[in-house]
């Protein structure tokens, strides 16, 4: 490939995985998911020369992780919450319909404020009912909250050591 051509690519590249860490925080683009995409699209232009398989194996596993970690991280903050199985299966519930009222009402920021309302409000719903206590729902409604947090965190974590990663094997070919 021409250099002229490579380094247009690889800054074309970079430019969208800036945009996928911005992603990770503005819920309308899939953050993780451009950066990931956006790398494997230049490792397969450039025949995994300038990113080899190993260090994309590395992506590919910070990206599972990190993508996933909206479903695992809430369920796990609400269980150190003390939230039951029954809190947590509403506080899916109430995530999904969260995100399937508010989204279209408020398409920007209502995916994101729709899905942890919803959780939040689901987990202290189940919690109550099974308990009858609301400072023990609280408790895991709380939990599940900052498992959330902790989700965005992991993300914006996995994001930035696949970009830099990514840089990284590119620069040093």
């Amino acid at each position: 490939m021409h250099p002229l051509l490579e380094a247009l690519i690889f800054g074309l590249t970079v430019a969208a995985m800036f945009v996928g860490l911005f992603g990770i925080v503005l819920p309308i683009i899939p953050g993780i998911i451009l950066i990931y995409l956006s790398a494997l699209g230049f490792a397969v232009l450039e025949g995994f020369d300038a990113v080899d398989w190993l260090s994309f194996t590395a992506i590919t596993l910070i990206a599972v992780v990190a993508v996933t970690a909206d479903l695992w991280m809430p369920l796990l903050g609400a269980k150190q919450g003390g939230a039951s199985k029954r809190a947590m299966l509403f506080g899916l519930v109430g995530g999904v319909l969260g995100f399937l009222i508010l989204t279209p009402m408020f398409p920007f920021v209502g995916s994101v404020f729709g899905g942890i309302l919803g959780y939040a409000i689901g987990t202290l719903l189940g919690q109550y009912h099974k308990y009858r206590d609301w400072e023990i729902a609280l408790r895991a409604s709380i939990g599940g909250i900052a498992g959330w947090g902790v989700s965005m965190v992991i993300q914006m974590i996995g994001g930035i050591l696949i970009v830099s990663i990514f840089i990284w094997q590119v620069l040093s070919h």
